[in-house]
């Protein structure tokens, strides 16, 4: 699977989304699945957002419940005319700490609310949008809106960077996620310097075709090392703070090196950082390619499983 992936990548949260929704699709019940695609048909922006593209032929449910995945980013779009009513931008990650060896990390500090009682992280806002779905007195358009959410958190809480944040003497305000951390690719990859967190949400791919997202989806969902079975303990937590916590142990284990991964500060002069970037460890991208792939399938489970208990017939 991992002939898959190709060298260069990009966003998880497009197509990385779109391959996690994939694999939930294929794992609901029929009558979920057709509750599912029933409520999306509400959305507001159901033609202009997530049909609008569908390849003649592809199957139209299918397609428009992957778009779905990914609507909580199309609304971060300066253009986009729900960008002040949906986008919330605090509601895709929980910075939980990790520390240097040796260095005092602060407590977790949730990000500041935009408004009274909104969620400040990832694991609030899933409890609201849970919620929200099964909570009939609203109309169907917010409950579609609410689904999308849904799918797309599923997925951020499966992305190591959207689950942590590191603290040292470098970064003593914590790199965001990654963000400020820059790194070197192999020079025979695009864009060879990229922060942390964008390398993450790069590495399930470069995919914009949803046939080939599909062949990717049912390959990783077929592989056997990411099984069910293989992955049972997981799937027993239904808690999404325990799903932070497992993401939160790779971002310790496979995205700092616990603690020993280099990088340069993004707020380095440019020419300095140009010259300065630390180059990523042999094996790092391998490594991590087999990391997210996995990750995707359990989010793929998890999202299913989900969403069946959201959608069981009354």
């Amino acid at each position: 699977m991992l002939l898959l992936f190709p060298t260069v990548s990009f966003a998880w949260i497009d197509t990385g989304h779109e391959i996690i929704a994939s694999i939930a699709y294929d794992e609901l019940t029929p009558a979920a699945r057709a509750a599912a695609n029933a409520l999306l048909k509400h959305h507001p922006r159901y033609e202009q957002d997530l049909l609008a593209g569908c390849p003649d032929g592809f199957d139209r449910d299918r397609y428009v419940f992957m778009k779905a995945a990914t609507w909580p980013d199309m609304v971060k779009s300066q253009t986009h005319p729900m960008r002040f009513v949906a986008n919330h931008p605090g509601w895709h990650y929980i910075d939980l700490p990790i520390a240097a060896a040796g260095y005092p990390a602060p407590a977790t500090q949730p990000a500041a609310a935009t408004q009274p009682d909104e969620p400040r992280n990832i694991l609030e806002a899933m409890d609201k949008v849970v919620a929200d779905i099964g909570n009939e007195k609203l109309p169907a358009t917010d409950r579609a809106i609410a689904l999308c959410w849904v799918l797309h958190l599923c997925g951020d809480l499966h992305q190591p960077l959207h689950t942590a944040t590191f603290y040292s003497a470098q970064y003593p305000d914590g790199d965001k996620g990654g963000n400020m951390a820059m790194v070197k690719r192999p020079p025979t990859q695009f864009s060879a310097h990229v922060s942390l967190h964008a390398l993450w949400d790069e590495m399930l791919g470069l995919y914009e075709d949803p046939e080939m997202i599909g062949y990717v989806a049912a390959g990783l969902r077929s592989n056997p090392q990411y099984s069910r079975e293989k992955l049972a303990r997981e799937l027993r937590e239904q808690s999404f703070a325990d799903w932070a916590r497992d993401t939160h142990a790779l971002a310790i284990t496979s995205c700092y090196l616990n603690g020993q991964l280099a990088t340069a500060s993004e707020s380095t002069n440019r020419v300095d950082r140009q010259a300065n970037v630390p180059a990523l460890p042999a094996d790092y991208l391998e490594n991590a390619e087999k990391v997210a792939a996995r990750q995707a399938v359990l989010a793929g489970y998890r999202t299913a499983d989900l969403v069946n208990r959201l959608f069981i017939p009354k």
